[in-house]
């Protein structure tokens, strides 16, 4: 996944935190990531999840 995640990429079910402002906001998997709903930002790093670096099943997919 890229890092930073760009608005409207298919996610895995996780926390993600805009690279602007900060918000958090967690997600069930959803094909369409919105831009933040705080400052309208388009890209956000995957904090937990599938898609974070810091996968806790990185064989699971």
């Amino acid at each position: 996944m890229a890092d930073p995640v760009p608005a409207g990429s298919d996610v895995s079910s996780g926390t993600y935190k805009c690279t602007s402002c900060g918000y958090k906001l967690s997600v069930a998997s959803t094909k369409h990531l919105p831009p933040c709903p705080s400052c309208s930002n388009g890209h956000w790093e995957a904090l937990s999840g599938g898609d974070s670096k810091d996968d806790p099943y990185p064989k699971r997919k």
